[in-house]
């Protein structure tokens, strides 16, 4: 393999753009392709508010991953929270823009207030009473595997094999 001339010199620049690809991925992933804020504290902000929503183009994705072309609701959206934050609006009066318009279907997280908090209980409520059955079920079949080993006939050895055991044991 080091007997080809090239050979180090490919490994060499595969490694290189390998290590400017890792070098540079952490600072494209913290920039949003669907934004075209400048200023990066209103580009994070951007991102978290967009975080926030569901597009309303029937795709159930997050406002920020919508990756409809031209999405009739991904973009509106979208260019509706750069002009709130150009203006200067809080980020929650911006969701709260949205929930007005859209109602709480918008919204990627229920609130945790009302019967919408069900949504946060339920699940934790689920995988308690899933752990009591189950710890509750092996205690019982091992209980009952236990009785079962108790209450079965001690089976008696017959007593010529028991002496010729106890011979073939001495002779050892």
């Amino acid at each position: 393999m080091s007997g080809r001339p090239g050979f180090r010199r490919n490994l060499a620049a595969t490694a290189f753009l390998f290590v400017g690809v890792m070098l540079l991925a952490p600072v494209v992933m913290a920039q949003s392709a669907k934004t075209t804020l400048e200023d990066p504290v209103l580009g994070k902000r951007f991102n978290e508010i967009s975080d926030r929503l569901v597009c309303q183009c029937g795709c159930n994705m997050v406002l920020r991953v919508c990756n409809h072309q031209n999405c009739p609701s991904a973009v509106p959206m979208r260019h509706e929270i750069e002009k709130q934050l150009t203006a200067g609006a809080d980020d929650d009066a911006i969701v709260e823009t949205f929930v007005d318009e859209y109602g709480l279907k918008v919204l990627s997280s229920p609130p945790t207030e009302g019967f919408d908090l069900a949504a946060w209980v339920m699940p934790g409520f689920a995988l308690l009473i899933g752990m009591f059955i189950a710890v509750y079920m092996s205690v019982r079949w091992a209980s009952k595997r236990k009785l079962a080993a108790a209450a079965a006939p001690v089976s008696k050895v017959d007593p010529e094999m028991q002496k010729r055991i106890e011979r073939e044991i001495k002779s050892v």
